[in-house]
């Protein structure tokens, strides 16, 4: 429904820069598509700039709340006004949301649909057990947290939709991607994240081996405190076994380091959710294969010998024996390699997300 129109509710993390300035990036091929603006509606975009036209005096009340609960608040006032609400994670808002929409009956009225990719994390799931009366539909992709919905919180199986997450594969293609100046022959492997990432575990790992490796990526105190206190924030190689350097790179420095890179390693933490996926289907983009923890979250992508290999949580020797044999063998991981490139084609492209999402949206409308 083309004519339909839809709030937009998303994570504050995403300004500055603001969304569109992101989509303007993305167009000027210095980052990824953004997605949203492939939606076929009339899209509003609720930010701290509060297009949606609050009095002075609200604004002034809003200036005292916490950013996610002034969005609650200011979806809530305008609601009447679009035909559905949609919110792209952003939980601190769209939770408040959906507890205002239930307990004032309506949520018929104006349909919330929220993307989630983590909800069963301490407070959020306490929360959506009260305020998933309140949503229309949830938009699941991993399948284990779509399962602790129904199993843990009671929301029922009709509510939740699981289409597998979206890579620009435009923007992630191979042929795009330039060699390394210095040493176009050079054979290494990197890894790239931050959430719940074992970095610890991969450095052990690759400590005697000499295996080039860049870690494009942050460590999170508390998770990896073996190595933080030793890279500096720009990447130095203090602490660091000899040929593995560190520090985040642009979108397009990733693309061209995956290119470099004989397959792409995702050292995990054991979780319930697919933590890493943006890597793995930007990896399996590039045509590289993506060695990967075993957790429960991460069963929706990875084919074991097909597109990659897994390994056991937090086992260096065992994640150095995967490294060293894949790097003994060339040519398995380049067919490995070109599986995932046609996996992230044909399954994990901007097309049929978009029209996923759409079919949501469309059928809450009506």
């Amino acid at each position: 429904m083309t004519d339909s129109r839809i709030l937009v509710l998303v994570s504050a993390g995403w300004f500055p820069p603001f969304l569109e300035e992101v989509a303007e990036q993305a167009k000027a091929g210095e980052r990824p598509k953004v997605w949203l603006y492939d939606l076929p509606y009339d899209l509003t975009v609720l930010d701290q700039r509060f297009v949606t036209g609050p009095s002075k005096l609200r604004r002034l009340v809003y200036g005292k709340l916490p950013l996610p609960l002034a969005f609650a608040a200011e979806a809530f006032r305008v609601r009447k006004k679009y035909d559905a609400i949609f919110a792209w994670g952003a939980e601190a808002a769209s939770l408040p949301l959906a507890l205002a929409l239930r307990f004032t009956g309506r949520r018929k009225r104006t349909p919330l649909v929220v993307l989630y990719s983590w909800i069963s994390s301490g407070a959020k799931a306490k929360l959506l057990r009260h305020a998933w009366p309140g949503i229309k539909t949830l938009v699941l992709p991993p399948s284990a947290q779509a399962e602790f919905a129904v199993k843990q919180l009671g929301v029922p199986a009709d509510r939740i939709v699981s289409p597998k997450w979206v890579v620009d594969t435009e923007f992630f293609d191979p042929a795009l991607a330039k060699p390394d100046p210095d040493d176009p022959d050079a054979v290494m492997i990197c890894s790239a994240g931050r959430e719940m990432r074992d970095f610890a575990t991969l450095i052990a790992a690759l400590d005697g081996t000499g295996v080039r490796c860049h870690i494009a990526g942050s460590l999170v105190a508390g998770m990896d405190d073996r190595w933080r206190a030793e890279l500096g924030d720009r990447g130095e190689r203090v602490g660091l076994p000899d040929g593995v350097t560190f520090g985040p790179l642009t979108p397009v420095e990733m693309r061209d380091l995956y290119a470099r890179s004989r397959f792409v390693v995702l050292p995990l933490h054991p979780s319930d959710t697919d933590n890493g996926i943006s890597c793995m289907i930007e990896a399996f983009s590039m045509g590289r294969a993506v060695v990967c923890t075993r957790v429960d979250g991460q069963r929706d992508a990875l084919e074991e010998g097909v597109n990659g290999a897994f390994v056991p949580a937090h086992d260096a020797a065992a994640l150095r024996a995967k490294i060293l044999e894949l790097i003994a063998d060339p040519e398995r991981s380049e067919a490995m390699g070109r599986q995932a490139r046609q996996l992230a084609e044909t399954e994990f492209g901007m097309a049929r997300w978009v029209a996923a999402l759409t079919e949501v949206l469309d059928g809450v409308v009506r």
